[in-house]
């Protein structure tokens, strides 16, 4: 992980907090790398080269 940081809090329901706790515990993920992970892949699909220029959409 970087040496620099920074937080994110979110807001859930109490029920989805323990879905996701239990959904990563099955697979053996930390939740806060499993959220790190959803927001990379999140941000690396929109940053995809547009058909029209060949540029990324920064």
């Amino acid at each position: 992980m970087a040496k620099e940081t920074s937080l994110l809090q979110v807001r859930m329901s109490p029920r989805l907090k323990q879905q996701f706790k239990q959904v990563c515990e099955e697979n053996e993920i930390d939740m806060s790398d499993k959220v790190r992970e959803i927001i990379a892949n999140l941000v690396r699909s929109h940053r995809r080269p547009s058909a029209k220029t060949g540029k990324t959409d920064d």
